[in-house]
């Protein structure tokens, strides 16, 4: 019998990962719990998966003072990110359970910390357009009028809207977002929306950050292999930490560091950039695969090779850095044990 539930051998359908998600649950009941935080567009539940080991009450940071976010789906048609939050779910669970390390670190000790959340699938809607079509939508007549920037559905990035989620969250840069020629108005990727914070994923996340006191947050992309971690508006707020943690996670991952982002015309309303505004804390965007001319991601059936081999261990390596900002946040706590080897 398989030890492990989430299977990435190929596409990962949404009706197959919302079964998942309950089946998890049930099997790691004492860890795992689920929350609905919100709906999208065409009312499927946006969820949000908790793993929460046991508290050490010894330390004077509670556990409640350590979270760390991960956020998958955000574009439609990357859904390697999907099938990386729920791989890394599946996998740190089963480890947890059986007390052994997972490619070096502490997965016990690491989970019994810092309370790790993962939202999978950000943009419901989106991958389900990916998978089977605009013609699958309930909004499919005010899709079928939209332009697809691709050869066909399988293009698709934004919600069931036509909004480009990661162009729509109000960190103060809205008015001036660039629009590409083209994406002014509902399409398949890369309109902003026709006011900030207008969609209802957008504020589902938005809701759920602020319902909670996050240390940092993680949002998986496609594709480059590479991190966008600071841009020019918030870079000075967190006194090198934020590089810090990026110059570890460079040195330990293939996922190359980019420069500061320097124009909120250009990098203005993603969620990280919104998070590090209104949260004050850092975020990091992981581009996972190597670039695609086109934008469409490789084939599902090389994630495990592309991407699960390369970035399995990383809601592990941001769990340590979350439990190493609350520490700086909340002030000196009992020496904690060594989480890697």
């Amino acid at each position: 019998m398989n030890k492990f539930i989430v299977d990435t051998s190929d596409t990962y359908f949404l009706d197959d990962i919302y079964k998942d998600i309950d089946t998890l649950c049930e099997k790691y009941s004492s860890i795992l719990s689920k929350m609905v935080i919100g709906k999208s567009v065409e009312g499927r539940d946006i969820v949000a998966i908790k793993i929460s080991g046991k508290k050490d009450e010894i330390l004077r940071c509670t556990q409640d003072d350590r979270k760390v976010l991960f956020v998958g789906g955000i574009h439609a048609r990357e859904d390697f990110s999907v099938m990386l939050c729920m791989k890394m779910i599946d996998y740190y669970c089963h480890y947890y359970s059986d007390r052994k390390n997972f490619d070096g670190f502490d997965v016990r000790n690491i989970i019994d910390l810092v309370n790790m959340y993962f939202v999978p699938v950000a943009n419901p809607d989106g991958l389900n357009i990916v998978h089977n079509g605009i013609e699958a939508s309930s909004n499919y007549e005010a899709l079928k009028v939209m332009q697809i920037w691709g050869e066909d559905h399988t293009y698709w990035k934004a919600n069931a809207n036509g909004v480009d989620l990661n162009k729509n969250f109000n960190d103060g840069n809205w008015e001036i977002r660039t629009c590409v020629p083209g994406t002014e108005v509902p399409c398949s990727d890369r309109f902003k929306g026709f006011a900030p914070s207008s969609e209802p994923e957008t504020k589902a996340l938005i809701n759920f950050c602020k319902e909670n006191n996050f240390s940092l947050m993680v949002t998986y992309h496609c594709s480059g292999n590479c991190t966008f971690w600071a841009d020019s508006g918030t870079h000075h707020m967190f006194n090198g930490l934020d590089e810090k943690i990026m110059d570890e996670l460079n040195k330990k991952y293939i996922y190359r560091k980019t420069k500061v982002s320097m124009d909120p015309k250009v990098y203005g309303c993603g969620f990280e950039n919104w998070f590090r505004v209104k949260m004050k804390r850092p975020a990091f965007c992981i581009e996972l695969s190597p670039f695609v001319e086109g934008g469409k991601q490789h084939p599902d059936s090389m994630f495990d090779e592309l991407v699960w081999e390369h970035a399995k261990t990383t809601g592990l390596f941001f769990a340590v850095k979350a439990i190493e900002l609350s520490n700086e946040i909340y002030g000196d706590v009992e020496k904690y044990a060594a989480l890697t080897e």
